[in-house]
């Protein structure tokens, strides 16, 4: 039981705590938005240090900018013709020691929306319940599956949804290449890989999540990551690198903390993008340096998906808290066709006009939620099969007491 009348004094102190913390982030801001403007323009100088940076520590995540201004800031432009959206968005049971069985489980939801057809969207969810252990249905090259490894199952599965609803796609248009065809995942398009991978093991997950990506590029769809707030800091990283002298880049500077710390690249860009969105960065990571060999080196931007100034009932001048910053990932060779990506990025501003999220999203993620209850459905099925079989189990106490008194 929560005795909320015990937290008032602590409710109040951490108030007063994020006050300061707030006035702080917002002087620190400043002061980057200032270090933009100072070292707005990519020279020859700034690209050398990315050079060296990344010579010095393969694992730092800064950006590499692709256009030759920083500060650069975009139009999106007005959506010209309907186009066919397809999205993904996966949830997850994780193996529970407690439960009467070491299982997970994985749900991908996906949605297809063929905008101007007059088609309600077409909607289907796709459950794989697997055993956490000695799997017969999957091979395993590791003692137990754990909570990594079902985020990094459901992440793939999601991709492989995506790039095969994408080819469908393609296929109900006969092959016309003219339609735009825009794959939208939830969450970034580069994994996080937990740093004790080996080498090996690292390349074979790289593997596994580019090969959609090649079906993708082979359906001439966009593959599309949306990040709703994100906090990524990789150009704050590259501010604090164009600030350090040549000599003066090691591993060691790299790693040590900066005056941006606990800042986002959201903010720093958050009141600067009235329908706009920022010029393209490439993600620097040893993880982006696998993808690039495989053809998918990753990219990203910022967008503002807040309604347009003009479309506002009044137009004052844009304020912080009136931007809805979203990072957007994308393949390389996407950031090489404008023309496409400009497109893409005015059909997901447009589904984003209900929202100020994109509406597939979150219907996705409807489909895919795993409610409590139907958990609990999930596993009376499974008591009741092993129990047909003659099978013996035994849940904890934990477990049994937790079921009792959590109806609560």
């Amino acid at each position: 039981m929560l005795e909320l009348n015990r937290l008032t004094g602590q409710v109040a102190e951490m108030a007063s705590a994020l006050a300061g913390q707030q006035s702080n982030q917002r002087e620190r801001t400043l002061r980057a938005r200032q270090q933009l403007l100072d070292h707005a323009l990519v020279t020859d100088e700034l690209l050398a240090k990315l050079q060296i940076a990344q010579d010095a520590d393969q694992s730092w995540r800064g950006a590499e900018p692709l256009g030759a201004r920083l500060d650069e800031r975009v139009q999106v432009p007005p959506q010209r013709a309907p186009a066919t959206l397809v999205a993904t968005d996966g949830s997850q049971i994780y193996p529970d020691t407690h439960a009467l069985a070491l299982y997970y489980l994985t749900n991908v939801g996906s949605i297809v929306l063929r905008q101007g057809s007059g088609a309600a969207p077409a909607v289907s969810t796709a459950p794989i319940l697997r055993l956490a252990v000695d799997d017969p249905l999957e091979e395993q090259d590791h003692d137990r599956v754990d909570a990594d490894e079902v985020n990094l199952r459901r992440d793939l599965r999601e991709l492989e949804t995506l790039a095969a609803l994408a080819r469908r796609e393609r296929e109900e248009l006969g092959g016309d290449l003219d339609a735009l065809v825009v794959a939208l995942a939830d969450g970034p398009l580069l994994p996080w890989l937990p740093q004790r991978m080996q080498d090996a093991a690292q390349r074979e997950r790289v593997q596994q999540f580019t090969a959609p990506l090649d079906d993708l590029r082979a359906s001439y769809a966009v593959p599309l990551g949306y990040v709703d707030r994100p906090r990524s800091a990789n150009v704050l990283r590259l501010l604090t690198l164009a600030a350090l002298p040549l000599e003066a880049i090691s591993k060691e500077r790299l790693r040590q903390r900066s005056e941006y710390d606990g800042l986002s690249d959201a903010a720093l860009f958050q009141d600067l993008l009235p329908g706009q969105r920022t010029g393209l960065f490439a993600a620097t990571s040893e993880i982006n340096a696998n993808f690039a060999a495989a053809g998918h080196r990753i990219c990203f931007c910022y967008m503002n998906v807040a309604p347009r100034p003009e479309e506002q009932d009044a137009a004052p001048p844009p304020e912080e808290k009136d931007a809805i910053m979203a990072r957007i990932e994308l393949p390389q060779w996407i950031a090489a066709d404008p023309a496409r990506l400009e497109q893409a990025l005015a059909a997901v501003w447009s589904d984003c006009r209900l929202l100020h999220y994109p509406y597939l999203l979150t219907r996705a993620h409807e489909l895919a939620l795993v409610s409590r209850q139907e958990r609990a459905s999930l596993e009376q099925m499974l008591r009741t099969e092993m129990m047909r079989r003659g099978m013996r189990f035994e849940e904890s106490p934990k477990a049994n007491t937790k079921r009792f008194v959590g109806g609560r």
